[in-house]
């Protein structure tokens, strides 16, 4: 295939994603991939590449002579997202603690200044948040392999929160757990870094269970 070819296949898998994500597809509605392929200016084959992205993600289930349909959201995948997610996060900030730089570190009290700037900020505006801290360990933990898998995870879990948004109390209170965790891991403290990030998924966990 073509870089521009990949390129389209990429733009309406990010797209598509993100989409999900935000719920502006629900779960078990059907994928109009004719009206998709018009909105988002791509062919049928980086459509088809998009779609086999996103079921391999899990986030659409394909249906033979039936169609695509936006996976559903239920308890018995936010406890296996949720053990995954304790095991690779840990994984995540003990390696970071290990091996982040003076340039690392100084990304890091970025992150803990933006922490400390919030107030009472929306529940979007504190998911955005969250993603950034997660996203800045990934890549101070310095595995791809690990950031890929973390990457899916957690957007399966940002899914989740948005199903459940409107039924949660503010969750500043959750994100700012970061606190703690990114000053961790600048001190330098693998093992308190890992049980912090343990710590947060379990949060995470029994928040969205109650409104599930």
């Amino acid at each position: 295939m073509s870089t521009v070819g990949r390129t389209r296949a990429e733009h309406a898998y990010l797209e598509l994603r993100q989409r999900i994500i935000d719920m502006r597809l629900p779960p078990g509605a059907a994928l109009d991939e004719e009206a998709l392929m018009t909105e988002l200016g791509v062919g049928r084959t980086p459509m088809r590449e998009a779609v086999k992205r996103l079921e391999s993600d899990r986030m659409l289930t394909v249906y033979p002579r039936r169609g695509t349909i936006i996976a559903d959201v239920n308890i018995r995948d936010l406890k296996a997202i949720s053990d995954a997610r304790r095991v690779l996060e840990a994984f995540a900030a003990r390696r970071a603690a290990e091996l982040a730089t003076d340039e690392d570190r100084q990304r890091l009290k970025e992150c803990l200044r933006e922490l400390a700037a919030t107030a009472e900020e929306s529940n979007r505006t504190s998911i955005h948040l969250d993603e950034q801290i997660h996203r800045t360990v990934y890549a101070v933990m310095r595995n791809s392999y690990v950031e890929a898998t973390l990457i899916q995870y957690f957007s399966l879990s940002q899914r989740m929160w948005n199903f459940v948004l409107a039924g949660l109390a503010p969750i500043t209170g959750h994100v700012r757990e970061h606190e703690a965790l990114l000053q961790a891991i600048i001190d330098g403290d693998a093992d308190r870094a890992a049980s912090l990030a343990e710590e947060h998924v379990t949060h995470f966990e029994g928040l969205v269970r109650s409104a599930l």
